[in-house]
């Protein structure tokens, strides 16, 4: 297990256990920690076909392509339900714990266990296989596991079932599955200290992939307001300052979503993470600087409506889910567009636009949360979600600004703006290429890939004149107003 860099210290905090601390100041927007392989990782299982099970690399590829320069993930031939992107991936990972599940996997297939199953029975059989490293696993141990917690908590599931109940469940399968020796109660704390501490593998674009825990990350506490974000980089997991940090204050992430209010935001913390918040925000009642807004009634039933048709949506096909989604924003259209549910639901309109290729309603989305949403809920411009979201924009808006050339006529509503498309482009690759090297590193690929995708577009060749990106930015507002 790799040892803390000099500038990180951990320390005992008198309400969340031990915490990560800078030893001297660190700048904002640069690499605090790097973890190349965490302890454990696993993916989740519809992942499993498009990601490499060793570095995480995401290659989604539809079934009939066969393009002969497109790399493609290989299965392992003897279970099928690993795949990797290169040999040496795969060597990587049977050395380290493939070896030990392989059989196991391929007595199952085609069915594939559950990833919180499956990272439970990799610890143990690597445990009995003696191959975790001593000093890791032993930090691991020393994590919390919140157990009696827990077992005492009644709060149930989408399944019906409680924490505990679920808990008891896994273990029970991990311990047959692995043919492990050890007490079941063992096993269940074990499950447990992996519920609590560890975090949620994502691509650098931000989208889940599954489960990974590092015993070092695994110590930095929660704020509503936190100092740090982690970021990936296929299996890399790397810590960042979200802002500048003095010497001896405390690293923190959030474990939550910070947009919603405080009191969902403490009631998510204490049915997950057995804890009260006690952060500025918290006691002060605020949300990303704002106050929370008072109790109102008819905004409880407008949120609950608009909430149902969400969930309402999600069980029907993409076309028909359109317009449930429409209707829910429309529901909170009186209430300001950065008070949720209204960025969740915007969000899934959007990626529901982007699925049925509305691209004119998708922009229309997209541009209500760039101008409306992040920089509220997101103060620092080159926040990873930011970023992340700039990015999906320009891909957006360079996808219109072909069709418009090709002439078809499909965008809809849009050539009253008289929008410059190009000078757009321009404006977001560069917002995006001056915030990538703070949230994501200078050699990260992630930024790697921005700036190759604007130098063949031909974006890198010197920033447009300001009045021409406020002039076009004022049309973008309008599309995002109306």
């Amino acid at each position: 297990m790799a040892t803390l860099p000099k500038h990180i210290y951990t320390q005992i905090t008198p309400d969340a256990g031990t915490g990560l601390f800078a030893s001297e100041a660190i700048p904002p927007g640069v690499e605090i920690l790097r973890i190349e392989r965490p302890l454990v990782s696993v993916l989740d299982s519809p992942h499993l076909k498009d990601t490499c099970s060793e570095c995480s690399l995401w290659l989604p590829q539809n079934d009939d392509d066969r393009d002969p320069k497109c790399k493609r993930l290989k299965a392992c031939q003897a279970c099928k339900v690993t795949k990797y992107c290169c040999k040496e991936c795969q060597t990587q990972s049977w050395k380290k714990h493939h070896k030990y599940e392989c059989k196991i996997f391929a007595k199952l297939y085609p069915n594939v266990l559950p990833n919180t199953v499956r990272i439970v029975m990799q610890l143990l059989l690597r445990l009995n296989a003696k191959s975790l490293p001593d000093r890791e696993w032993q930090a691991f141990l020393d994590l919390q596991s919140h157990v009696d917690e827990i077992r005492s908590s009644q709060i149930k599931n989408e399944d019906g079932l409680t924490t505990w109940h679920a808990i008891e469940l896994m273990s029970q399968a991990a311990s047959s599955y692995s043919g492990s020796q050890e007490p079941i109660s063992f096993i269940q704390t074990l499950t447990a200290r992996i519920l609590i501490n560890s975090h949620t593998l994502t691509t650098p674009n931000l989208d889940p992939l599954g489960l990974c825990l590092s015993p070092h990350s695994a110590l930095l506490n929660h704020s509503c307001t936190p100092n740090t974000a982690i970021v990936f980089s296929g299996s890399t997991l790397t810590l960042r300052s979200l802002a500048a940090i003095s010497a001896k204050s405390e690293l923190s992430i959030s474990y939550i979503d910070t947009t919603n209010p405080t009191s969902a935001r403490q009631s998510e913390l204490r049915s997950r993470y057995f804890f009260n918040c006690s952060c500025s925000p918290c006691s002060a009642g605020i949300t990303n600087g704002l106050p929370d807004p008072r109790p109102d009634h008819n905004f409880d039933a407008v949120q609950a409506r608009a909430v149902g048709l969400q969930a309402e949506a999600s069980t029907l096909p993409q076309d028909r889910a359109a317009a449930l989604l429409k209707s829910a924003l429309g529901f909170l259209g009186h209430y300001p567009p950065h008070r949720q549910p209204s960025p969740s639901i915007l969000h899934t309109a959007f990626l529901n636009a982007i699925a049925t290729q509305s691209w004119a309603i998708a922009l229309s989305y997209a541009l209500k949360a760039y101008f409306l949403i992040d920089p509220l809920h997101y103060r620092s411009s080159w926040h990873p979600v930011r970023v992340v979201r700039k990015w999906v924009l320009l891909r957006l808006v360079t996808q219109i600004a072909g069709i418009v050339s090709e002439g078809d006529g499909s965008i809809k509503g849009l050539e009253k703006f008289g929008i410059n498309w190009q000078i757009v482009a321009v404006g977001l690759f560069h917002e995006i290429s001056d915030g990538a090297p703070h949230s994501h590193g200078s050699n990260s690929p992630f930024t790697a890939e921005v700036k190759a995708f604007g130098e063949g577009a031909g974006m890198g060749r010197g920033k447009c004149e300001k009045g021409l990106l406020e002039e076009e930015w004022a049309k973008l507002r309008k599309v995002a107003d109306g």
